[in-house]
């Protein structure tokens, strides 16, 4: 959000970067507003700020999306009842936006592109989470002055998102003024991987309008992604520690195991993993996916019931350790992008070898990632119900694989969102007022409603209306 000044004081950076020690940063809200923090330490607290606005969407998409599950029966978020999803929004709107507004504004005073294009595309990815969860958001008519600010539409803030991943390109590669290393949490300084970064947002911008125009969005994305990741050491996450946790560590795993429950994996996810689903066993499943004490088979809960579930989201499954990285996107997905991209190229009757190729890197990479062994990945990608070969392959087949794939990463929301559930059961007790249709959006929090009405009462619409982005 432009020219507004953060409203929270950071402790001072401790030292080495989590991957290399115990020490991260400390982050304190305060009502003191703190006008001369430098570059060095804004940096490391909007990259956090960042992890946990991605992580209060994905606790949120992942249930309507079905990988996740409530605990709490009909009650829960999985039965499609509308949320605003008020952290997520605080996160960007009051913490991460706001102080990579002001990076990039001291990168510009200081001649220091290297900062202004790290800001510039952590500043596009926390427009594109605004976007898929809100659809009209604030940005460009958002300031100090202005608390009341017109929003801006989708299409605008793709058009916003894809301006800044540009100007982020061209200014990571100048050379030129004081350049990040251990305040860069993400990559540590290495400006070829945050161009990479930039590239691959772009290719999913570009791919997240693919109902809109195919051909397009498909030439798109194809041409950045040629530029983007180019393997798992790339791919774009936080990780944490064990003097610094994990959300879905300390939030989900850890009140989980003490009896607060929450959220849990549901059958959805569960059956694709176990063999259910599509005749085959995915090596996966005991990696990611926590079982319960005294249980042998793997039952995910029917969403919107609370019952069923035989699975837990523990601490000891990947994505939910205690030293686990919050991840938020992948070369995985990268390669589920371009599996669609070429797909749609050729027709979406069968694909390229390249398209193959692609499909079959995708859930190679995420395997390797989650620590299967080859000769498991090997005997998985060969079963003919996955090795379907590039005259077979359709799109449903791609985003089954890039729905394992994408296991907590909230983006995935988005991709069931364009194809239509992939007709995936209703929840129990679906909520009423979506007369059977599913959930398309997040509503805006009170507190925006509160001190913004008119705006909100204008771009607020049913829960179960398409957003622009989803419509052809």
């Amino acid at each position: 959000m432009k020219n507004i000044r953060y409203i929270f004081q950071i402790l001072p950076l401790l030292g080495l970067l989590l991957t290399a020690c115990d020490k991260f940063l400390d982050v304190n809200t305060d009502g003191t507003l703190k006008g001369d923090a430098t570059m060095q330490e804004l940096l490391p607290t909007a990259q956090f700020y960042t992890a946990e606005a991605s992580f209060q969407q994905a606790y949120v998409a992942c249930q309507y999306a079905q990988q996740l599950g409530s605990a709490l029966g009909a009650n829960g978020i999985d039965t499609y009842a509308e949320t605003d999803n008020t952290l997520g929004w605080s996160n960007l709107y009051l913490y991460a936006l706001p102080q990579l507004n002001t990076i990039i504004k001291k990168g510009q005073e200081e001649v220091s592109p290297a900062y202004m294009g790290i800001a510039k595309v952590l500043t596009a990815y926390n427009l594109g989470l605004a976007t898929v969860n809100w659809e009209n958001v604030p940005y460009s008519k958002a300031d100090q002055n202005n608390f009341s600010p017109a929003y801006d539409t989708q299409e605008q803030v793709y058009a916003t998102i894809l301006k800044l991943l540009d100007e982020a390109v061209t200014e990571l590669a100048a050379g030129t003024g004081a350049k990040p290393g251990q305040d860069d949490l993400i990559y540590q300084g290495d400006l070829s991987k945050w161009a990479r970064l930039a590239y691959s947002l772009r290719a999913r911008y570009l791919w997240h309008g693919s109902l809109r125009n195919p051909q397009q969005a498909a030439e798109g994305a194809l041409a950045a992604l040629e530029k983007g990741m180019k393997g798992n050491e790339d791919d774009f996450q936080l990780q944490y520690n064990s003097k610094n946790l994990s959300p879905w560590y300390s939030k989900v795993a850890i009140p989980n195991t003490t009896g607060n429950l929450s959220v849990t994996f549901t059958n959805t996810i569960v059956d694709l993993f176990n063999g259910a689903t599509q005749g085959v066993a995915d090596p996966r499943l005991s990696k990611v996916i926590g079982i319960k004490s005294n249980q042998t088979v793997y039952s995910g809960v029917i969403p919107g019931s609370g019952s069923g579930s035989t699975v837990d989201l523990n601490n000891k499954a990947w994505h939910s350790n205690i030293n686990s990285p919050l991840t938020m996107m992948t070369y995985s997905e990268l390669k589920g992008i371009e599996a669609e991209a070429r797909l749609a190229q050729h027709g979406g009757t069968g694909t390229s070898a390249a398209g193959y190729a692609a499909y079959q890197e995708m859930m190679s990479a995420n395997m390797k990632k989650v620590g299967v062994e080859g000769a498991e990945i090997d005997k998985f990608l060969k079963d003919t119900r996955i090795n379907v070969g590039a005259s077979k392959l359709t799109a449903k087949q791609i985003i089954t694989e890039k729905f394992k794939s994408m296991l907590l990463i909230g983006d995935i929301w988005t991709d069931i969102r364009k194809y239509d559930y992939l007709d995936f059961p209703m929840p129990a007790n679906p909520n009423p007022d979506l007369q059977g249709k599913r959930i398309q959006r997040m509503k805006y929090p009170d507190s925006e409603i509160t001190r913004n009405s008119k705006t909100v009462l204008a771009n607020q619409k049913d829960p179960g209306v398409a957003m622009w982005l989803i419509t052809k």
